[in-house]
């Protein structure tokens, strides 16, 4: 046992709020590492729908009306306001609690957290996790996690020195052995969802929008498709989201539905496609691929070092920029057929060993340790 764990700050100030990737990160990064003894760690969310072991923190939600109408006076986006009325309400935890180390990825948060440190002199180290990924300066922490070799290498690239970097990618709650969906299972599950029973399903997951996830193009492309299929959206409803219905509507006139729906419900959801597509050009790591591969699930998505890091040998890559190139991956792998067992356990195999919090775990509570000492982990490359 250690005598004297780590403290570790958890800040997140959608969570609770919001349906990204990073506040279902946090919880499962929580729970993961609170099993080891070397590290005690907090999680602080914004209020709303917030676990038994996690704190409130006061804030504005991006989503609330305060958020818009303040950041139209001050000239800032709601998150910004988020961030900072978050922080107001994170300074007592500051001052009572005495972290060792503040883990965070939201910028604006972060980076008050900086200046509350120089100003009291309190003595935290500020960890960065690097998920979206930023390219704005690493001035304002003492340690930066990149979740992908990609991102490290474009931080290195322009001039951000590697001995303040770290490589770990996001984890992932996967159970030890894959369990395949019986028919029945499937039916039902789609039963649930309002989609047919007997025609192919494409799913994609993440914000209802088209300027980053690209929705209005996958309708596009499955309404382009050669052999019929039902398109099944998933995700948070942003302020495009009308214009994704409005295109479902127009162009796969009962063969798109798209719903927001719970984390737990979206992990079943993937049980009830038969393939998934992200087609997003950029992503800061893209764990909805890892859901779907965790699943069984064929992946196509576009060709980037991030989706090659993710995706390995499992998935179908391919330039996705361009009008019909989408459509022809779809028609390609459907006419494949199902996958067979032994693929699909494939390729929860690579989520498990590759992503899943068994590895993982005790890497991020070295990562802690370490960064509370003013070190890099142990496993980390020299420099």
């Amino acid at each position: 046992m250690t005598a004297n764990p780590v403290r570790v700050f958890f800040p997140c100030t959608g969570l609770g709020h919001e349906l990204r990737g990073f506040e279902a990160f946090t919880r499962e990064c929580a729970a993961a590492v609170r099993r080891d003894p070397r590290v005690d760690v907090t999680v602080f969310g914004g209020g709303g729908s917030l676990g038994p072991s996690e704190r409130a923190v006061w804030s504005l939600p991006r989503s609330g009306r305060a958020a818009h109408v303040l950041g139209a006076a001050l000239r800032r986006d709601p998150y910004f306001i988020e961030q900072a009325s978050f922080f107001a309400g994170f300074v007592p935890a500051l001052m009572a609690g005495t972290p060792d180390v503040v883990y965070f990825a939201d910028l604006n948060l972060g980076n008050a957290c900086w200046h509350w440190r120089r100003v009291t002199g309190q003595s935290f180290k500020l960890l960065y996790y690097n998920g979206g990924p930023t390219t704005r300066s690493f001035t304002r922490c003492d340690l930066v996690q990149q979740v992908t070799p990609g991102h490290l290498a474009s931080a290195v690239a322009r001039g951000e020195r590697e001995n303040r970097q770290v490589l770990l990618p996001h984890g992932l709650a996967v159970e030890r052995a894959y369990h395949p969906s019986s028919q029945a299972e499937r039916i039902a599950a789609r039963a649930a969802l309002g989609v047919p029973a007997d025609t192919p399903v494409i799913l994609s997951v993440g914000a209802l929008n088209a300027s980053h996830k690209r929705m209005d193009y996958v309708i596009s492309e499955v309404a382009a498709m050669q052999s019929p299929a039902h398109l099944l959206l998933i995700g948070a409803n942003t302020d495009e989201t009308a214009g994704i219905r409005a295109r479902g509507a127009e162009l796969l006139a009962g063969r798109c539905t798209i719903v927001t729906l719970p984390r737990e419900s979206v992990r079943a959801a993937y049980r009830a496609a038969d393939l998934f597509v992200l087609a997003s050009l950029t992503e800061g790591f893209g764990i909805a691929q890892l859901e779907a591969l965790d699943a069984g699930l064929p992946c196509v998505a576009h060709d980037t070092p991030t989706s090659a890091f993710v995706l390995g040998p499992h998935g179908t890559r391919a330039d996705l920029r361009a009008a019909g190139a989408l459509a022809v991956m779809l028609d390609r792998t459907l006419a494949a057929g199902r996958p067979t067992d032994a693929d699909a356990a494939a390729r929860h195999e690579w989520v498990f060993s590759q992503f899943g919090w068994e590895r993982l775990a005790p890497m991020y509570c070295d990562l802690f340790v370490a960064c509370a000492a003013g070190q890099r982990p142990p496993w980390a490359p020299t420099v």
